[in-house]
């Protein structure tokens, strides 16, 4: 889909507005035509799949109570459209926001609801994709052993998988291996998670600027964690060099926390070398600094 991969290379606010303004004007007079009703119901789908990658794009740009209607509306026109897949992948995606926002009882009643709205014959590709967010719902929760199952489900599920992947379609191994690491995470298992970040990290495309910076700050902020410094340095070097070309709310966010945790180690000279270039990122684009050897926009 155009606008997911456009937001995956430039961030959420990068044609948030063209694709809201395409879906007010260009598909909201199609969607007022009479139609048979097989018609209808699939422009519908399409329309729900769009406000959703709408929704998404949203919530990355940082306008989270407007990415909660983007996302009803989508649930609305899925159920309209009787498309059980994407109606429940869009419960999964507000259980995502609603983990982010600090919501954790709702994220994991999300969870569960899009589960249970997929129903019994939901298909491999499907059951990879909801129950790897039910597992890190799960594991907030201190269910250790059922999002230790959820998540050895998941995988087991997306090996018997087909289809090109994709928001609706099927679980990229990048994704299915950051989520993983997230719940391993918070599960305990920090070098599980590191190796698990690391395979993500080496399935993402060029083009996948968004998700391997975000990939990036995770390894770097875990790294960290278990004092790891040169290692976490290196990651944020080049979460660095992708940052200038991103127009995302959780980039800056991580950017945020880069500063933050570094500050204990600014006498370090590779701690220090970094804390100035982000703070150089953090100036207004005029002001910034020119640096060789940056990505390519």
């Amino acid at each position: 889909m155009l606008f997911a991969g456009l937001a995956d290379r430039h961030g959420g606010a990068h044609a948030r507005s063209a694709l809201a303004l395409y879906l007010a004007d260009d598909v909201g007079r199609v969607l007022s035509r009479q139609a048979p009703p097989a018609v209808r119901s699939q422009l519908r789908s399409g329309t729900a799949q769009l406000v959703h990658v709408l929704a998404v794009m949203t919530a990355d740009a940082g306008y989270a109570s407007l990415s909660q209607h983007y996302f009803h509306a989508a649930l609305s026109l899925a159920h309209d459209a009787g498309d059980r897949r994407v109606y429940s992948i869009t419960l999964r995606a507000m259980s995502v926001q609603a983990l982010r926002l600090g919501f954790r009882a709702r994220a994991l009643s999300l969870a569960e609801a899009a589960m249970n709205t997929a129903g019994p014959d939901k298909e491999p590709a499907a059951q990879a994709f909801l129950l790897n967010q039910r597992a890190l719902a799960r594991a907030y929760h201190r269910q250790d052993r059922e999002a230790r199952a959820d998540l050895d489900t998941a995988q087991a599920q997306h090996a018997l998988a087909t289809g090109p992947p994709g928001p609706f379609t099927m679980y990229a191994q990048a994704g299915l291996h950051f989520q993983a690491a997230q719940t391993l995470l918070v599960l305990g298992r920090t070098h599980e998670a590191i190796h698990s970040w690391e395979i993500s990290l080496r399935e993402r495309t060029p083009d996948q600027r968004r998700t391997s910076a975000l990939t990036l700050a995770a390894l770097a902020d875990t790294e960290l964690g278990i004092g790891h410094l040169e290692a976490a340095c290196q990651h944020w070097s080049t979460f660095l060099d992708l940052y200038p070309y991103l127009h995302s709310a959780r980039a800056h966010q991580a950017l945020v926390s880069l500063r933050q945790g570094l500050r204990a180690h600014q006498r370090q000279p590779q701690a220090a070398a970094i804390l100035e270039r982000a703070r150089a990122a953090l100036l207004p684009p005029s002001a910034r600094p020119l640096r060789r050897g940056q990505a390519n926009p």
